[in-house]
């Protein structure tokens, strides 16, 4: 009988280690709000930082939609694009475009927890003139920054601060 208690007691503390290891660094009471996203670089027929700002709130909203307001969050992010790069691959006709987005997490009531980070982003295309900005990839490249920059304000932050 006492073992089953031990059992029991061991796995209960078990399961708490274990979730304080993958809980979320962000506080969910807190809001964000999505300040300037500029750009240093044009693309072509696109203006990436508006697309990109409306994806990233369009994807807090679809999985924290309490947390996205539009002025006076708790944590404010902003962003420039800073360069993009047509790199030529090994498999002609394949290219490959990079592009390189710097984003400030500001957190006001913990300025602590603030970051800078820049993101690298990329897809690789065949080459071909008409395909070389086409919205399909351009597409891809947004989404991609904007799971990698979801992850790091909900659930990499954590890391990062625990590892300081």
């Amino acid at each position: 009988m006492a073992y089953k208690k031990f059992f029991f007691v061991f796995i209960f503390i078990l399961i708490m280690i274990i979730s304080c290891y993958h809980r979320s660094f962000f506080d969910e009471n807190k809001t964000i709000e999505i300040g300037e996203i500029s750009e240093q670089v044009n693309i072509p027929r696109r203006s990436i930082s508006f697309d990109f700002k409306k994806s990233l709130e369009d994807y807090i909203m679809k999985h924290n939609p309490s947390n996205l307001v539009l002025k006076n969050g708790d944590v404010v992010l902003e962003g420039v694009f800073l360069n993009y790069a047509i790199i030529p691959l090994e498999s002609y006709p394949l290219k490959k475009i990079k592009v390189t987005v710097k984003i400030s997490y500001i957190d006001n009531s913990e300025p602590k927890k603030n970051w800078e980070k820049t993101f690298v982003v990329s897809e690789v295309f065949s080459k071909n003139k008409k395909n070389l900005f086409s919205k399909e990839i351009i597409d891809k490249i947004i989404e991609k920054l904007t799971i990698q920059v979801y992850h790091k304000i909900f659930y990499d932050s954590y890391n990062d601060f625990v590892n300081q």
